[in-house]
This record gives C-alpha cells, sequence and structure tokens, in this order.
C-alpha cells in the first residue's frame, strides 16, 4: 500500500515538473525568444487590402464641374455571422423596414431570399444599388445589422459612384463612367485616366477570433494618392446653346442620320463645344460617336478656300480675276467634261463670284489651269503649307487621319486635279476643316485645337496646357482677302449662306459646302439612284474681329434628294452666333447686325452638289398643286402641260433668272 502512493506521488511529481517546464517555455517563447518574436515559429494569418484613390474631378473652362466622384456604398449581409436567437427573433423586421424603405423586393420575396441566404450560409446584397453614406448609417441601425459585422453579419463596401451634373451634355467629349473602377474608352476620361484615377494605397490587414480581419498595426501602411482635377475648355454654355441649336434643326427629320457642331476660340483654338449626334433606331438622336474628330470625308465646297488660299499666296490671281463661265468645261488633261450650271447665265465670272455663289467649275479651273503642269506642286502646297491635312495628336482618342490624293497614289487620274480644286478627293475630319478656317481667322496663323486646360490638385495648378502654334498657312494679307471673300458668301446677293444668316446679329464670314458621300460599294449613287450627303457650314464671328470660329455638319442617309450645308448647317451656324452673342453684352457696340434675306431656294447639281441657294426652285417630282406653289411663291409665273408628276422645268433648277419677268415651264406625266 505504501509503495503504491510512492509510485503515485513520483507520477504526479513528474507532471508538476512537465507543467512547469511548459509553463517556462511558453514565457521564453512569449517573452525572450527571439525567433519568435520575429515570427519565424508561429504564423500571422495576412493579407493587403487595396484601399481606392478618389478619381479626380473634370472641370468646364469657368470651373463648373462636369464630373466627379461620389463615395456609395453596396450594402450586404453575411448570413453566417448572426446567433440562431439574434436571427430568429430579428429577420422579419429587417424584411419588413427593407420592403418599405426600398421597394426592391417584397417582405415575402426578402423573407424567401433570407432563408435560401441563411441555409446557405453565403454574404448576399441587401440592395440592388447602392446608397450615399447617410443612407448607409441608416441602414446600419436596422434590425441585426446594427450588431454590426461582427456579430450582425453588416458589410458596407464603398464604391466611388461618378457623377455628372448635366447629365448627357458633352456625353461622348468627357467619355462617362459609372464608377471609379470602370475602364473608360472614350473622352476624356479615357485619355487622361491614370492621371484622373491616382494610385490606389495598400493596407496591411490580419485575422483574429471570429474570422474577423482588422488592420495590422504591426505592418506599413501605403494610403492613396488621389487622383488630379482636370480643366477643359468647354464652356457649358456655349456646349448647351450648339447642342440645342443642332437637335432643333436636325430632329423630327427622317432622311437625316447624324450631325456634329464645334465652337472653337480664334486666338486659342480651345475648344469651346463639341456635339456630336446620331440617330438612334426609334428616331432619337443621342451622343455614341465622335464624328467631330473621327468622321473623315470629302468636305466638298468649303475646300474652295484652301484652293482660292494657295492660288492668293501664289501670286497667280485676284478676286478680281476673270475666268470664262463655261456651263461645260473641257479639261483636256482628262478628257472629261465637268458641267456646272450655275454659270448659266455668265459670260464670264471672277473668283469673287465664283465664291460667292460656289461655283465648282470656277475652282476646278484654278486648280487644273494654274497647277496642271505641275499638280504634285499643288498637292505639296495643301498639304506643307495650308497644313490642311496635318494629322496633329487631338487631346481625346479617335481622331481621323486627313489625307488628300497624289499624283504618286496608284489611284490618281488626271481628273483629280480639279476635283481636288473643289473638295474632291480629300479626306478631312470636321476638327480639320475648322482649323483651317480658325487659321484664316487667325490672321493665317493655325494653332492646334485642344479641349485640356489644365491639371489640378486640391484647388492649385500643377500643369498648364498652354497655346500650340502650328504654324503660318498664308501671309497676314492673303487672310485678309480670303476673309474678305467668304464674308461676300454670306452677304452676297447670291451668296450660298445669305438665307441662313439672314437672321443673324452678328457679322458672320464662313462657306458652305455640299459633298455626295462615297458609297461602301463605291460611288455616289446607289442602283436605286439614291445617295448620300455630307453638308456643312463653317465660318468665324464677329467678322471685324474674330473671336470664335464654328462647324457644323449634318450627314444624311440614302435618300432620292439632296442635302445642302447652305440648308441644313447655316441656320444652325447662325442660332449659335446669335445666342453666344446674345450672352455677351461687351460685344453690343461692336457687332453690326446682318441685312435682310431672300427666301431660301432649291438648287441640283448633275456631277458634285453645288452649294447655291439661289435661283429657280427645284420642282422635279412634285405634283401640279406643289409645283405651282412652291413657284409662283417666289414670284414665278408658272406655264403647264401634262398630268402627273413634274418630269421636267425650264429653266432648271438653280438658274439666275428675274423672277418678276420669267415663267417656268414644267411638264407633267403620270
Amino acid at each position: 500500500m505504501r509503495n503504491n502512493i510512492v509510485r503515485i506521488g513520483l507520477v504526479y511529481f513528474l507532471f508538476f515538473l512537465i507543467a512547469i517546464v511548459a509553463i517556462g517555455r511558453m514565457v521564453q517563447l512569449q517573452f525572450f525568444d527571439k525567433s519568435v518574436r520575429d515570427n519565424k515559429y508561429h504564423i500571422k494569418v495576412t493579407r493587403i487590402d487595396a484601399t481606392e484613390a478618389m478619381r479626380g474631378s473634370i472641370l468646364a473652362n469657368d470651373g463648373r464641374y462636369l464630373a466627379f466622384s461620389t463615395p456609395e456604398y453596396d450594402i450586404g449581409m453575411d448570413f453566417s455571422v448572426p446567433s440562431d436567437t439574434l436571427y430568429d427573433n430579428n429577420i422579419e423586421a429587417l424584411a419588413d423596414i427593407l420592403s418599405k424603405r426600398f421597394h426592391e423586393r417584397s417582405k415575402a420575396e426578402y423573407m424567401n431570399l433570407f432563408k435560401t441566404c441563411r441555409t446557405q450560409k453565403r454574404y448576399h446584397k441587401l440592395l440592388q444599388h447602392p446608397v450615399d453614406y447617410e443612407t448607409m448609417i441608416e441602414i446600419s441601425h436596422y434590425p441585426i445589422l446594427e450588431k454590426g459585422q461582427r456579430f450582425g453579419g453588416f458589410k458596407a463596401d464603398k464604391v466611388d459612384h461618378r457623377e455628372y451634373p448635366y447629365g448627357t451634355l458633352a456625353f461622348r467629349t468627357l467619355g462617362h463612367l459609372k464608377s471609379n473602377r470602370d475602364k473608360p474608352k472614350v473622352g476624356v476620361e479615357a485619355a487622361l485616366d491614370s492621371i484622373l484615377r491616382g494610385k490606389d494605397g495598400s493596407r496591411p490587414m490580419r485575422l483574429i477570433e471570429h474570422n474577423e480581419w482588422i488592420p495590422d498595426v504591426e505592418e506599413t501602411e501605403i494610403p492613396p494618392q488621389d487622383g488630379l482635377d482636370v480643366q477643359v475648355t468647354l464652356d457649358v454654355n456655349i456646349q448647351d446653346i450648339a447642342e440645342k441649336a443642332l437637335l432643333r434643326r436636325i430632329s423630327g427629320v427622317e432622311d437625316l442620320e447624324a450631325g456634329c457642331a464645334i465652337v472653337m476660340e480664334v486666338a486659342t483654338g480651345e475648344i469651346r463645344a463639341m456635339v456630336n449626334m446620331e440617330k438612334r433606331p426609334d428616331g432619337q438622336f443621342t451622343e455614341t460617336y465622335n464624328y467631330a474628330i473621327g468622321r473623315t470625308g470629302e468636305p466638298g465646297s468649303v475646300f474652295k478656300a484652301v484652293t482660292l488660299t494657295t492660288a492668293l499666296e501664289d501670286g497667280l490671281i485676284t478676286l478680281d480675276t476673270e475666268q470664262r463661265a463655261d456651263v461645260i468645261w473641257h479639261y483636256d488633261r482628262a478628257n472629261r467634261n465637268f458641267e456646272d450650271t450655275y454659270l448659266r447665265n455668265y459670260s464670264t465670272i471672277t473668283v469673287r463670284k465664283g465664291l460667292e455663289i460656289s461655283s465648282n467649275n470656277v475652282f476646278r479651273r484654278i486648280a487644273a489651269e494654274y497647277y496642271g503642269s505641275r499638280p504634285q506642286d499643288f498637292v505639296n502646297k495643301i498639304v506643307n503649307d495650308r497644313k490642311v491635312t496635318y494629322n496633329y495628336d487631338f487631346d481625346i482618342p479617335g481622331m481621323g487621319k486627313a489625307t488628300v490624293r497624289t499624283p504618286e497614289d496608284r489611284l490618281w487620274s488626271p481628273s483629280d486635279l480639279p476635283q481636288i480644286g473643289m473638295g474632291y478627293a480629300v479626306e478631312l475630319t470636321p476638327l480639320h476643316i475648322i482649323t483651317y478656317y480658325n487659321a484664316i481667322a487667325n490672321g493665317g496663323v493655325m494653332v492646334k485645337p485642344h479641349i485640356f486646360k489644365n491639371l489640378q490638385q486640391n484647388g492649385k495648378i500643377v500643369k498648364e496646357y498652354g497655346v500650340e502654334t502650328i504654324g503660318r498657312i498664308c501671309s497676314q494679307a492673303t487672310a485678309d482677302t480670303v476673309r474678305a471673300a467668304l464674308r461676300n458668301v454670306v452677304i452676297g446677293k447670291n451668296g450660298t449662306a445669305r438665307t441662313a444668316m439672314k437672321d443673324c446679329k452678328v457679322a458672320v464670314a464662313g462657306k458652305t459646302g455640299t459633298a455626295r458621300v462615297s458609297l461602301p460599294s463605291g460611288g455616289y449613287v446607289d442602283r436605286s439612284g439614291r445617295r448620300k450627303h455630307q453638308g456643312s457650314f463653317v465660318g468665324f464671328f464677329p467678322y471685324e474681329n474674330p473671336k470664335y470660329s464654328v462647324i457644323v455638319v449634318v450627314w444624311s442617309r440614302l435618300a432620292d434628294k439632296n442635302f445642302y450645308g447652305g440648308t441644313w448647317g447655316g441656320p444652325v451656324a447662325c442660332e449659335i452666333a446669335n445666342n453666344i452673342y446674345a450672352s455677351s453684352p461687351q460685344w453690343n457696340d461692336k457687332i453690326e447686325e446682318g441685312s435682310v434675306m431672300p427666301a431660301l431656294e432649291a438648287y441640283t447639281e448633275q456631277d458634285a452638289a453645288n452649294d447655291s441657294i439661289i435661283g429657280v426652285p427645284d420642282v422635279m417630282g412634285m405634283g401640279l398643286r406643289d409645283a405651282i406653289y412652291t413657284l409662283e411663291s417666289k414670284g414665278y409665273t408658272v406655264a403647264s402641260s401634262g398630268r402627273g408628276s413634274v418630269v421636267s422645268q425650264d429653266p432648271v433648277a438653280g438658274a439666275l433668272i428675274d423672277s418678276d419677268a420669267q415663267a417656268v415651264t414644267i411638264v407633267l406625266k403620270d
């Protein structure tokens, strides 16, 4: 018995010694062993969380916000966290308050969802859309969620939401994001994404009991670097003016496909407005593509100013230089006839008058007769001296490439030279065109268009985007001469922009342009005789001391009728100029009022549309009643024969005759 007691005592003593050694070892490991303090023998579960930088804002020219980010929160719940008692006693109250407050689901639908999530012990969003900070705080006091993440499973994930206070204004130019996590593809948002986005930080986290993550204070946290703000040159008021003017003109017109408008400050090249509208299948116009910078095409008659500048600068012509007014002009080098019906009532015509009525043959002949033996020289002057095809890097992505056909091209033919003279065999974007006219308004100095003004950090400018000069395109004297000729297009008796600008309260100089759009199948007319048009007006104002340049371009769908720059682009430019003038009282003593203008006329062209809006109206295809009304409303008398629709008219549409003394004969046929 005694021996058993001794043996039991030895066992207890042995266990005591083992316990002492274990305790000692734990104390030694906890407080004295360097390797443990250095984490060599124990595991700490960690992770690195990204801390999102705040995306910079986009500011308008006057400092108003065009885009900014606000914090929002995705609200969710981990259904594995709440205890059974907490869950069972409060889940119905949570479903009730969520259904009544947010109306995303009924109480019964919430209860079914909660039952599934509780069974699967998983996380689920409680709301389909993020909420603002105040709402997030409100929700955090709801039943169960008030216990927080550790006991109630409440989670509020911060998401920076992108706000655009002016809605879709300049939608394509700015680019639009839903949240900072999105990757922008277009506009200012895409071009300066890395600058606006900033740099995310990092926060070390460690896992503790109850599967909860907390910041690891033993490691270094790297704070995020918020993105810079960018101020752009867009003017909210001018952008709104341009957008409304364009939409007012093109909305409801079935055969129009798209339109764009640009307003640019002459001296600096700063873009004040850039509007792009494309028709959706439902007939509404929205900004889906940046036509202003991306759509290239043959510009038509607006290119005549380039031909004019080149010949003037070379000393080959003056505005008073005369040439024969050949309705049918034969170009020997191409063995081709070119027709221009707007010369029908002239025997000779000056260059000034040719630009005023937008005669194609006048400018074909300038190119062909002065540069026919050296076409490459003419092309070189357009490219290198006039710089009209200069392909600069624009601030936002998507800029189309400007080109002009040269004698070295495989597709070159002798007829291309006269066609270049009047705006074909050339591919330009609207931005290239306005850049050229802006240079004319700026005394012959071409400045690079830009939309970035500066970068800011906490309200302080850290980088300026200044004026960048591309170069001089002509002398001051030549620029002044071209400006005078362009003013005559607006105020001249037969000026193609005269009617469009009749209500303009500010003196505008500019040029209309109409071009047929080449079709994918080749040529300009499909098998049904339909064609597409690009109609333009480009100019600047006020004429005496230009402040702004403006371009408006519209594109038609395949249609049987013509769409002219003077008819569609001109009135939009006039409305833009008028409204900018009305909002600029400092101009009141400087601007002359426009003259009274004649009524709008229609016209046609056989080969490539002239841009005149003067002359006998086009009544082809009309019924007798409509034809008589159209002609008599313009002061003409009508002689008719036959029945059905008009199949011929004499004089032809566009002929310049005295309406007080002339009759128009029409023939109708079933």
